[in-house]
């Protein structure tokens, strides 16, 4: 299926009050909807645009134009006044949309719904993106009615309307929409469940029903969730209900126990009131391990209503928790895989225990996105080759997208296919655009597509995905150093510097959090400080990645030649027998004086699929090597990264 991104005017348009009349006058009813689609289907190509869908009494259109959108709103509003008359509201917003199989999606779609949804009869309303599409059309009138704070959308919004002769202009008391409210949203963590099976083994059943219960309640819009890794922290803590929440910043505490026995399993469950600690709910279950995923959706279905939330649509008996599986056994395994991948110390066991869950139960999506991941942790933490890696990425994210299209964390996957390996960065954009809609609260798609916009350069982006991938996630400590590491690249080294070192207070054994805090020493002139880093790593790590280069820069620019040339000689050796990023050796090469061979590499890591490739175009410390191997600046060109 063909997807296409495109900057376009959205209109949404529907009759007020239809509901009301088709039960008072159904002929009458239907005679007004007539009329409304029949102008429609007349104006809305006669002004170049396309209607989307229709949808009971409503509509979606799109234009390529704003000025021919809101021509088409002014000319079919004037229509809907000859009998039989229509009272119709229209709103209108411009933004990125994304097209697939005739429908369209993206954040523009749903800010320009909020803005209908806050219209009167015969008006058109328009967000502040329409109004400075208009700013040279004077006989567009235009009156401001002020900024207005949606549902799902982040920011305040000013929103006109057309002031023209015979349009209503809203006032204030009529107006009503889909706007936050105070104190609206209500907040949840939920805390690992305890393992009380005798089998210490069995941690990650305990684990797997606590992350599947997250996952249910953080579809719910109007309840804020705390994410796993944040949750995860407090694993076997001691600290009191009250300081995580005020720590999580949440109103309710979930916690409970695990015992499984055989094919028995026990769960006891508490939803805690974290401003005086009493117990708004608790529940024991005694059930069959068949029974596991009633059990879960129960527990979600029971925070929902002692909540008292909505459940957003969702139909009765529709379960909040979407099934991944109905084989135990397979589900089993991909909790145990999942316990493995989490943890990343045995990728191999990890991947084992997904193939043999999709053996199992072929239709398992989850799991085989599970499959895509453990083959781009090899490709990022093994040394694994990309040629091999990005292919089983992404035939595995494939096989999940066949079997369930809505898996958001497939398409991100498919996304890194995309840009890494096919070097398809719009094709990459869609991918993790269309994962954020259907998930739009998940951190690590964020801190994925930062590290996207970074690469080519679009770093306003890139700084608003990895600060919004922290505001989700803020325990993560890979959301904080990614947060550090793209103000690094964007040249914000104070910044960066605030949010690395704070980290290094917390985690001062992290290599990693040393070598980012290096980088950025050494950019801001802070010499001495960066060399203390260098002689904090006495030893050559076996693993090498984009920082421990850094890091032997760091040397060679201090004066240590000698350590950058035993870095580049165990990568050689390395690469004997595993495979090394030949963008590393290229970039050790080159700054040992060495052009010819930093060439041979650097079209050897193009050949090969080197994400190191990318660095080139965006790490401050490689901007030498940038500038000064012209092949780079060619390939560069060549794969469109704006370089």
């Amino acid at each position: 299926m063909i997807n296409s991104r495109q900057l376009a005017a959205i209109l949404f348009a529907d009759i007020a009050g239809y509901t009301a009349l088709m039960q008072k006058d159904e002929q009458e009813a239907l005679r007004k909807l007539q009329h409304f689609r029949q102008d429609l289907e007349t104006f809305v190509p006669k002004f170049g645009g396309q209607i989307i869908q229709f949808y009971g009494d409503g509509c979606l259109m799109i234009f390529n134009s704003v000025v021919r959108a809101i021509n088409c709103c002014i000319q079919l509003q004037e229509s809907l006044k000859l009998e039989p008359q229509v009272p119709v509201r229209i709103g209108v917003h411009q933004g990125d949309i994304i097209m697939e199989g005739g429908n369209i999606f993206g954040n523009s779609v749903n800010i320009a719904a909020r803005i209908e949804s806050m219209s009167i009869p015969g008006a058109v309303l328009l967000s502040e993106k329409v109004r400075t599409e208009l700013q040279n059309q004077p006989d567009i009138e235009l009156v401001s009615l002020g900024h207005f704070e949606f549902k799902n959308v982040e920011h305040a919004i000013e929103v006109f309307a057309i002031a023209q002769e015979g349009f209503p202009i809203p006032q204030k008391n009529e107006i009503k929409g889909k706007f936050k409210q105070q104190n609206e949203t209500k907040s949840i963590a939920v805390l690992p469940f305890e393992n009380r099976s005798s089998d210490p083994e069995q941690e990650y059943f305990s684990d797997g029903i606590t992350e599947e219960i997250i996952y249910g309640l953080s579809q719910l819009e109007n309840l804020k969730v705390a994410s796993r890794t944040s949750s995860f922290v407090y694993k076997h803590t001691k600290e009191s209900v009250e300081t995580i929440a005020k720590q999580l910043n949440v109103d309710t505490i979930l916690e409970g126990s695990v015992r499984k026995m055989g094919n028995k399993v026990r769960i006891g469950v508490q939803l805690v009131d974290a401003h005086n600690g009493f117990q708004i709910w608790t529940e024991r279950y005694h059930r069959e391990l068949e029974d596991i995923f009633e059990i879960q959706d129960e527990i979600a279905e029971k925070v929902v209503r002692k909540l008292e939330l909505s459940l957003l649509g969702k139909e009765k008996n529709q379960p909040i928790i979407g099934r991944k599986t109905d084989n135990i056994k397979a589900y089993q395994l991909y909790l145990q895989g999942r316990n493995y991948l989490d943890q990343r110390i045995n990728v191999d066991a990890a991947l084992s225990c997904f193939k043999q869950a999709v053996a199992l139960d072929p239709s398992f999506a989850a799991a085989y996105t599970s499959i895509a991941y453990g083959y781009f942790y090899k490709l990022t933490f093994a040394n694994y080759p990309p040629n091999e890696g990005f292919p089983n990425v992404q035939e595995n994210a494939q096989k999940a997208l066949q079997v369930d299209s809505t898996i958001a964390e497939a398409h991100t996957m498919q996304g890194l296919v995309d840009f890494y390996y096919k070097y398809d960065k719009e094709k990459a954009r869609q991918a993790y655009e269309k994962s954020i809609l259907l998930q739009p609260n998940v951190a690590d798609t964020y801190r994925i597509k930062a590290y996207f916009h970074s690469m080519i350069l679009e770093f306003d982006e890139a700084i608003s995905c990895a600060e919004k991938a922290h505001k989700l996630d803020p325990m993560s400590v890979n959301n904080c150093m990614s947060l550090g590491d793209i103000y690094y690249r964007a040249d914000q080294y104070n910044k960066a510097l605030t949010v690395l070192e704070e980290l290094r207070e917390k985690y001062p054994d992290n290599a990693t959090i040393r070598d980012m805090l290096g980088s950025c020493y050494l950019m801001t002139g802070q010499l001495e400080k960066a060399k203390l880093i260098t002689e904090y790593h006495t030893e050559i790590p076996s693993q090498v990645h984009l920082y421990t280069s850094n890091r032997y820069l760091i040397a060679l620019k201090s004066g240590d030649r000698e350590r950058a040339s035993q870095f580049l000689e165990h990568m050689l050796q390395l690469n004997k027998s595993a495979w090394v990023n030949p963008s590393f050796i290229s970039f050790a090469y080159f700054y040992l004086g060495e052009t010819e061979r930093a060439t041979q590499y650097f079209l050897k890591a193009i050949e090969e699929r080197d994400p190191g490739v990318f660095y080139s175009n965006v790490d401050p410390l490689w901007r030498e090597f940038k500038e000064g191997l012209p092949i780079i600046r060619e390939k560069l060109k060549e794969i469109e990264l704006n370089a």
